[in-house]
């Protein structure tokens, strides 16, 4: 209950529900399903959803909930009705406010501005809805909704937050809202339900048994007995703040804790030794902000300080004291105002603020200077700049803001006030005193204060009832200035009473004097005259004037120097008398008026004693008839005489009587005149009193001042206890050597570790860091420490041991004290001996890595690829920023990727893959094979971290494998072949029909044309050739017939080109000669070939075609034949080839593309075609 905030007792209209507001950003959709999901669709509540989101982002949590609740769900629209069982969702791009139970939607004012959605909501529910409202936090970035749910907690509503359980969301707003102290409950969303519903089951039955405010019977001696249980603990009286309030606050206490009997919660109060200090805390909520009201604060920094810092010597400091700083925003923002008015006026006035509070723990708060940044919503960026710093997500006040104020904890009850001062704040602490005590207060203010020094208020409060100590300076901001009136020595009194006043004794009492006179006057109606114990007249009633007859001398309202001389003695006689009965007393007595004779009854009253007034008194004359006239010689001044001896006797005594009174009259007045002198000197006795006593009151405010500051010394010294014992354990256990140098040089403090650096020892500070030989080699450090005291710089670099030994990481930076002022330099040197040997270690092995052949690569337990050298760019054909991150599946085949996972597990085990050959597929779909190496990678703890994998191409390996056996199974196949051309060439000669010796000599020189073919096939492979001459050679055999035909472009080609061709070409003529047209006389073969222009790329056509042979059928299998042709043409020259089993005999279409590297075409002239 410090600085808090608004009117005590909230107006607008209320609805009999609770409405509940829940914020949450962009990460809370899992909250509200688990709330939602748990939430009855009948629990007669309202539920308002806020999120801040993006204004572009287009919302689907109406959708989603819906899923999650039977209750209807809406997205609000202007005028919707917070009704019971019902879900309400902002709109995008929106403002959501409530009034009167109806939700309000408006547009921001600026695109850019910061959102507070969720604050903004929440701070219109509070002030709408008050202890109806309810505000939950769930999971979400930043510090929004954390002012609402302050709010509502001042308002008596309740408090929910998310509680941090869920690591995938995010908490910056519960964790916001709850450490402001603002929560009632911190639970999981799914659990906020079951509380929810016992809150509305508890206010229910409040209702019923009449716990509430209106239910007056009780409840003050309730609160008589919690102030007084509240003062004996904790020494703090409540006794005069307003019973609203404290009621509130006592109830809110009674429902965290489910009790809803007062008697019940008293005796709590007394058995549980916490319990009086959370009351406590709970009637202590302040909600405060920096620059609350700017208008206000606007007025102040143009209206009230330019003079303030004017009117005063450049030597004399301007003392302010801020009374319920609460957590110490005000105070700051007071500070910073006072800032920027010293720098516009130039002025070198200093000034001090004493921030005050009950609350030891806000005043905690308030010394450390740091908060969140949710100040950023009150504070314009260039005072966040100026007056703060950043640290992280939260604002420490700057150090030149901190040192202006001092802050301590200060009952401003009964705590002695501060004095000499030019300025009070006390902002929105009145409203929860009693009028009493708010006159005291203000009264205490008063007294501190210097003449014409300026008061400033709350928006909700006044100083009606002490118009006489201030006057208005600014109505609107509540700023007043003290009045030159006698000041009134506040003295801290005892609560009458040990609860606020019911509403019985609050209520003003009618003036007791009006009171009884009234009923007089209806019960008598005669005039009258009330007077004091004094005989001092307090008022006339009716024509009192025939009764009066006043001394001359001095005016005076002195009974008896008023009255008619005739009535004074009988008024006295009858005012003793009925002093002494404590009844009223009557007399009839009669006197001259204007010459005759008049008979009243006299009527003298005491009248009922006032609560701290004095007595008082009712002299009523009642007129009886006249008396008759009397004869001449009756004297006119003289009351008259009666028939009888016995009345002529009676107004002889009272002449007598008369003659006495006038004379005790003149001796009354002589000691009145020695009582006046008396009491002229007791005066003067007194102002010597009360001079004593303001000089008691200053000496006490000043050593209240001192005890403040000495506490804030004590805090500061503890700090610095602190800091130097942290700064000693750090010195000792760093194993960095520091060095710490002044200005010139001279060693000011060291590090146990620089000690094997310099030869330097304790003892030895004060001395020239000069002075002393060092292990680095060269003296570059001295420069160094010149240039960084000129440049104010920093400077890094690395040195060696002059034995080399050791290397040394060296940096030079300036010292900096708390002022930001250099005075000196900082040497560190860490030894990274260890890490540049693992530096040139790690140099020398990504050197290897680099220059290897091999594909080098490591990767993760994932199997995720974590390095790439260039090895394995040049064997899978990927660049390094393509593979780092991917997995290494992206180079296996479809079943080395199932077999991955049980190599990955091996791998966990610590078991090495060794000399495996296999195959990986490289960036063009190409399938290699390599020979590969998988071994674990360890960290520095032995614990297997990844692999990495060594690749080897073995593609000419393989090629030589596949060759080899190739040519094993080539010359089994040409044996065959050779045998089977010697034998159809044996027969085909036979059918002839020739002499032996013809037979035989033609069966020799086809064989011989064999042996040369093979002969030319063999050289073939090492020069290059004309594609003509190896036709005609593996054709030789059969050309002796004129049923062979060649023709084509003189085509040379390369040595791979030409045993790739020779080979087909023969594969082709030996199957002929077995089953085609070769193997008949009847049988023709013709074989042409050319150059030719495919899709702008050269190619040679080679075209092989069969006629007049046995019928050809298609091959059942691929024989040796068929893969000859596709290994020699196909994959070693990528031709295309086409064969074709027609029924009058093979044809076969070679196409080759023919770049450099297979051929040339040599033109008819001689000259060279290159091919394209």
């Amino acid at each position: 209950m410090k600085s808090g905030g608004g009117a005590i007792d909230s107006g607008p209209t209320r609805v009999d529900h609770l409405i509940v507001g829940i914020g949450a950003s962009a990460g809370g959709l899992d909250a509200f399903r688990a709330f939602f999901s748990q939430m009855p669709a009948d629990s007669g509540m309202a539920f308002v959803l806020v999120q801040h989101l993006d204004p572009d982002y287009k919302s689907a949590l109406a959708e989603i909930i819906g899923e999650c609740t039977a209750m209807p769900v809406v997205q609000a629209s202007d005028g919707t009705v917070a009704a019971p069982n019902t879900v309400a969702v902002i709109p995008q791009n929106a403002i959501l406010k409530i009034e009167a139970g109806v939700l309000r939607v408006a547009l921001p004012e600026s695109p850019t501005a910061r959102r507070s959605s969720v604050d903004t909501f929440l701070v219109s529910l509070a002030d709408d809805q008050g202890e109806n409202a309810v505000g939950i936090i769930l999971s979400g970035y930043g510090s929004d909704g954390t002012i609402g749910i302050a709010a509502i907690k001042e308002g008596g509503g309740l408090t929910l937050s998310e509680a941090a359980f869920d690591h995938r969301a995010k908490f910056g707003m519960p964790q916001s809202a709850t450490a402001g102290g603002f929560v009632d409950y911190v639970l999981q969303p799914e659990e906020m339900p079951a509380r929810l519903l016992e809150h509305r089951d508890f206010k229910s039955r409040e209702a019923i048994h009449g716990l509430n405010e209106t239910a007056e019977a009780g409840r003050v001696n309730h609160l008589m007995t919690i102030c007084a249980v509240l003062n004996s603990r904790l020494g703090r009286d409540f006794g005069q703040y307003k019973s609203s309030t404290l009621m509130r606050r006592v109830r809110r206490r009674m429902q965290v804790l489910h009790i809803e009997d007062p008697a019940e919660y008293i005796a709590q109060l007394r058995s549980l030794p916490n319990e009086p200090e959370l009351l406590f805390r709970e009637i202590l909520i302040g909600v405060t902000r920096f620059f609350r009201d700017p208008a206000m604060f606007d007025a102040l920094a143009t209206k009230v300080l330019p003079d303030l810092i004017a009117n005063g010597g450049a030597e004399e400091p301007i003392r302010v004291w801020v009374a319920g700083c609460a957590t110490g925003e005000e105070a700051y923002s007071l500070a910073i105002l006072f800032r920027e008015a010293l720098a516009r006026a130039e002025s070198p006035r200093k000034v001090t603020i004493f921030a005050t509070d009950i609350d030891d723990r806000a005043v905690t708060v308030a010394r450390a200077g740091l908060y969140s940044d949710i100040i950023e919503a009150d504070t314009t960026v260039i005072r966040l700049e100026q007056n703060f710093c950043r640290e992280g997500q939260r604002y420490r006040v700057a150090k030149h803001i901190r040192e202006m104020c001092v802050f301590s904890t200060h009952d401003l009850v009964k705590d002695p006030p501060f004095s000499r001062l030019d300025m009070v704040t006390c902002r929105n602490l009145l409203i929860y005193f009693e009028a009493p005590l708010q006159q005291r207060v203000i009264a205490t203010f008063h007294y501190g204060l210097k003449a014409n020094g300026i008061l400033w208020l709350g928006p909700s409060e006044t100083i009606a009832a002490s118009g006489r100590l201030f006057k208005a300076f600014d109505k609107r901001s509540k700023i007043f200035r003290r009045l030159d009136v006698a000041p009134e020595i506040p003295r801290p009194k005892p609560s009458s009473r040990m609860s606020p006043a019911s509403p019985s004794q609050r209520t003003a009492e009618p003036d007791n004097i009006d009171a009884q006179a009234t009923r007089m006057i209806a019960q008598y109606a005669p005039a009258y005259i009330v007077f004091d114990g004094q005989h001092e007249i307090q008022r006339f009633s009716g024509p009192v004037e025939k009764f009066m007859q006043p001394i001359s001398g001095d005016a005076s309202l002195n009974l008896f120097r008023m009255l008619h001389a005739q009535l004074r003695s009988p008024v006295r006689s009858l005012i003793r008398k009925a002093l002494e009965q404590q009844r009223p007393a009557q007399e009839h007595v009669t006197f001259q008026v204007a010459g005759q004779p008049h008979t009243i009854n006299l009527i003298a009253e005491p009248m009922a004693e006032p609560a701290g007034g004095q007595r008082c008194f009712l002299l009523a004359f009642q007129e009886l008839t006249s008396a008759a006239p009397q004869a001449d010689s009756a004297k006119p001044d003289q009351p008259v005489a009666a028939a009888d001896p016995e009345h002529s006797e009676l107004i002889t005594a009272r002449e007598k009587l008369q003659t006495i009174t006038e004379e005790l009259e003149t001796a009354n007045e002589e000691l009145q005149s020695s009582n006046e002198e008396f009491q002229s000197v007791n005066e003067e006795l007194h102002s010597t009193v009360e001079e004593l006593e303001t000089s008691k009151e200053e000496l006490s405010s000043i050593n209240e001042e001192l005890q403040t500051v000495n506490a804030e010394l004590n805090n500061r010294a503890d700090s610095l206890v602190r800091s130097n014992s942290d700064l000693a354990n750090l010195f000792d256990s760093t194993s960095i050597a520091t060095l710490f140098l002044d200005n010139e040089s001279h060693i000011r403090r060291f590090t146990p570790a620089i000690t094997e650096i310099f030869n330097v020892r304790e003892g030895d500070e004060g001395r020239l860091i000069s002075d002393f030989s060092s292990r680095l080699a060269g003296s570059a450090l001295t420069q160094d420490i010149v240039t960084v005291l000129r440049d104010l710089g920093s400077i890094e670099r690395e040195a060696e041991s002059e034995d080399g030994a050791a290397t040394y990481l060296v940096r030079v930076k300036p010292y900096r004290d708390l002022n930001n002022v250099i005075d000196g330099v900082v040497i560190t040197l860490i030894d990274i001996s260890d890490r540049k040997k693992l530096e040139r270690d790690r140099a020398h092995l990504a050197a290897i890595v680099a220059s290897s052949e091999d594909a080098i690569i490591s990767h993760d337990l994932e199997g995720t690829i974590r390095s790439w050298n260039a090895g394995a760019e040049k064997i899978y054909g990927y660049t390094a920023s393509e593979m780092i991150g991917q997995p290494m599946s992206t180079l296996l085949d479809d079943v080395q990727i199932d077999e991955w996972p049980i190599n990955l597990a091996r791998l966990r085990q610590g078991e090495p893959i060794t000399d495996i050959d296999i195959s990986r597929v490289t960036k063009g779909d190409r399938v290699i094979y390599v020979s590969l190496n998988i071994s674990p990678m360890r960290d520095a703890q032995g614990v297997i971290i990844g692999a990495s994998a060594v690749a080897r191409d073995i593609a000419m390996r393989k090629m030589a494998e596949e060759r080899a056996e190739m040519l094993m199974e080539e010359l089994d196949h040409r044996v065959k072949n050779i045998l089977a051309v010697v034998s159809s060439v044996v027969t085909q000669t036979l059918k002839t029909g020739g002499t032996a010796e013809a037979v035989g000599a033609e069966i020799e020189g086809r064989i011989q044309a064999i042996s040369r073919a093979h002969g030319l096939l063999n050289e073939l492979g090492g020069v290059e050739g004309s594609l003509r001459g190896l036709v005609a050679t593996e054709l030789l055999p059969y050309q002796q017939r004129s049923n062979v035909t060649m023709s084509g472009e003189d085509v040379v080609l390369s040595s791979r080109a030409n045993l790739s061709v020779a080979l087909a070409i023969h594969e082709l003529a030996t199957n002929s000669a077995k089953y085609g047209a070769l193997s008949t006389e009847e049988g023709r073969l013709n074989v042409t070939w050319r150059v030719v222009r495919v899709d702008g790329k050269s190619e040679l056509e080679i075209m092989w075609l069969e006629t007049g042979g046995p019928p050809v059928t298609p091959p059942t299998r691929r024989g040796f034949g068929t893969k000859l042709i596709e290994l020699s043409l196909v994959r070693g020259l990528k031709a295309k080839v086409d064969r074709e089993f027609l029924a009058a005999g093979v044809r076969c279409q070679i196409s080759v593309p023919f770049t450099e590297e297979i051929g040339r075409v040599v033109s008819a002239a001689g000259s060279e075609t290159p091919s394209r």
